[in-house]
């Protein structure tokens, strides 16, 4: 409940802005309440990730497990297509930055990267096996390359939301998976 709503403080105010006292609000408790179960704002805030991180791969573990080829069902959970999404992905960028002069934030994100690509990569080394795509590059380098470009996306709809509502941001998934379908063969 806490990690939840320092979240949803962090998407409002900022992860250098945000205080105990927002988050105490948020959740609608005490901020005794919260330095019972975190020693102090820094944990809050990465709990925050952690939950934000969770949230997410849970959505999309959800995905996979109703349908296992749906790539674009899979991606499309780690897009700001919702409040809630978006909540997650500006908590996730607030992070990013600090990520850069925190070395243990930094192992925290690339390895949460590292575990995003690898079930990206498997998805796409199956839509190559069945032939629905064809890649150059091989299926990590295009897993690398989704994985960027869903970031790019979650950025440009997070920093942009009405020139980027959830349908633009689909499609723009959707279309970057089109053009890796094979070609049809001309005799």
């Amino acid at each position: 409940m806490i990690a939840s709503a320092a979240c949803a403080a962090i998407a409002r105010r900022g992860l250098e802005a945000v205080t105990l006292a927002d988050v105490s609000k948020e959740a609608d408790c005490s901020t005794g309440t919260i330095t019972h179960y975190f020693a102090d704002k820094n944990e809050v805030l990465v709990a925050a990730l952690d939950h934000a991180i969770e949230t997410m791969n849970s959505r999309m573990e959800r995905k996979l497990r109703q349908d296992p080829e749906d790539i674009i069902g899979f991606l499309s959970e780690a897009l700001p297509l919702s409040r809630c999404g978006r909540d997650e992905t500006k908590v996730w960028f607030c992070f990013w930055s600090r990520a850069m002069h925190d070395s243990e934030l930094g192992l925290m994100q690339r390895s949460m990267h590292c575990r995003w690509r690898g079930k990206v990569d498997r998805l796409l080394e199956g839509m190559v096996k069945r032939g629905e795509i064809c890649v150059n590059c091989g299926a990590e380098d295009e897993a690398e390359a989704l994985c960027a470009l869903i970031n790019g996306i979650g950025l440009r709809a997070t920093l942009d939301p009405e020139n980027w509502p959830a349908k633009r941001q689909v499609k723009t998934l959707e279309d970057h998976l089109a053009h890796l379908a094979p070609k049809a063969s001309v005799h």
